[in-house]
């Protein structure tokens, strides 16, 4: 009897101790900032003419869940041979801004979202032209204009999306729309390429971006972000069923009243 009984003890000491190991992690939602490089750069060579190469890391951090601070930097160089002359283009740019994310997030574990955001862009570059040759009344000529350091301001206004693929690591996308603000001017010709925004012939250049990011997890918290309301207030007439100001929310409805005055005649 001594046996079977301590038998049955060290069945449930390990039972209990198979229920505590099975026991679910406890949930966290983890956020941090997040580091990426944006692939469409590597292929502007093959679909575009002339000899490019380009790079740009981009970079952002949460802040009170739906919003995301940015910071992207780049370089661009551009040579293109033609019939006439010989045109190079090279600098650096960055650009500032944020993020706002306006889909619900599922759960804690659910980082995918869709935003809308804006930049402030600044470029440094340089350009020059060779070999320019045309014909005049003396016959025909050659000359070149030196190179000369530009500068280009300009904002944009983004839509993307970027979603979680595996732990950590995200894939996105944005389509840009670039508003120049201010070019350096040059009596001798105008940019045709400017670093971060692209070819000046277009009034408003368009511009998509693909990318990889990898977030680090530093920060974790059990609160989901709420929801950013874009409809503002509620208009004149409608019902708004979660204030609980509203007369037809609470206990003593119009109705409720109605039959409580028509119980006291």
């Amino acid at each position: 009897m001594t046996k079977i009984f301590s038998s049955i003890l060290i069945l449930l000491f390990i039972s209990s101790l198979q229920g505590f190991s099975q026991k679910k992690a406890e949930a966290w939602r983890y956020e941090g900032p997040r580091f990426g490089i944006d692939l469409s750069r590597f292929l502007m060579p093959y679909m575009q003419k002339g000899k490019r190469s380009a790079w740009e890391i981009q970079a952002d951090v949460p802040y009170k869940g739906n919003w995301f601070p940015t910071f992207e930097f780049g370089m661009q160089s551009f040579d293109d041979q033609r019939d006439g002359f010989h045109y190079k283009n090279n600098g650096t740019y960055a650009r500032l801004g944020v993020d706002m994310n306006i889909v619900k997030f599922e759960s804690l574990k659910d980082h995918d979202f869709v935003f809308i955001g804006a930049r402030y862009g600044y470029s440094l570059f340089n350009q020059q032209t060779d070999g320019i040759s045309y014909t005049n009344y003396w016959g025909a000529l050659n000359s070149s204009i030196p190179s000369r350091t530009m500068n280009a301001h300009w904002a944009e206004l983004v839509f993307g999306m970027k979603g979680e693929l595996f732990s950590n690591f995200f894939l996105g996308w944005t389509l840009r729309a670039k508003f120049p603000l201010a070019v350096t001017s040059d009596p001798n010709i105008k940019p045709y390429i400017i670093p971060g925004i692209g070819k000046t012939s277009n009034g408003v250049p368009f511009d998509f971006t693909v990318g990889i990011y990898y977030r680090f997890p530093i920060f974790r918290t059990k609160t989901l972000p709420k929801v950013i309301k874009m409809g503002g207030n509620t208009h004149p007439g409608e019902v708004d069923p979660n204030d609980p100001n509203n007369p037809r929310n609470s206990g003593n409805s119009q109705y409720g009243s109605g039959s409580m005055r028509n119980g006291g005649q």
